[in-house]
C-alpha cells in the first residue's frame, strides 16, 4: 500500500514538472488584466521622504537623590573576646588593619583573624 502511494506521488510530481513549463509560459499576468491595470502591479519607486526636522533635545532627567552609605558594624574598643563573638557581630573575618583585630584571634598569624566560622 505504501509503495503504491509512493509510485503515484512520484508520477504526479513528474507530470507537474513536465506540464508546468508549457502552461506557465502561455500568458503572463499582465496579459490577463485590462489595459492600464498592469501599471498597478509594478509601481514606480516612491520619491525619497524628506529628512525629518531636528527635534529639540529632551530635558535631562533629574539627578537621583544621594543615598547614605550603610553604617559599618561597630567594633568594640577592646576587640572581640573570641571568634564566635566576631562572627555573631557580622564582621568576621577580620584583617590586621581593621578595628577589632587582635593577634589572639589570628591562629596562623597570616593577618586574617577568624577565618573559619566557629558556630
Amino acid at each position: 500500500m505504501k509503495i503504491r502511494r509512493l509510485v503515484a506521488t512520484a508520477a504526479g510530481c513528474a507530470a507537474l514538472v513536465v506540464a508546468a513549463p508549457a502552461t506557465a509560459s502561455a500568458f503572463s499576468l499582465a496579459d490577463l488584466l485590462p489595459t492600464g491595470s498592469a501599471d498597478f502591479l509594478f509601481p514606480q519607486p516612491a520619491p525619497p521622504a524628506p529628512a525629518p526636522a531636528p527635534q529639540a533635545a529632551p530635558a535631562p532627567a533629574p539627578a537621583p537623590a544621594p543615598q547614605a552609605a550603610p553604617a559599618p558594624a561597630p567594633a568594640p574598643s577592646a576587640g572581640y573576646k573570641n571568634c564566635t563573638e566576631a562572627w555573631n557581630a557580622g564582621v568576621a573575618p577580620l584583617y590586621r588593619d581593621e578595628p577589632g583585630y587582635a593577634p589572639k584571634l589570628d591562629r596562623d598569624d597570616d593577618g586574617v583573624a577568624c577565618e573559619v566560622d566557629p558556630r
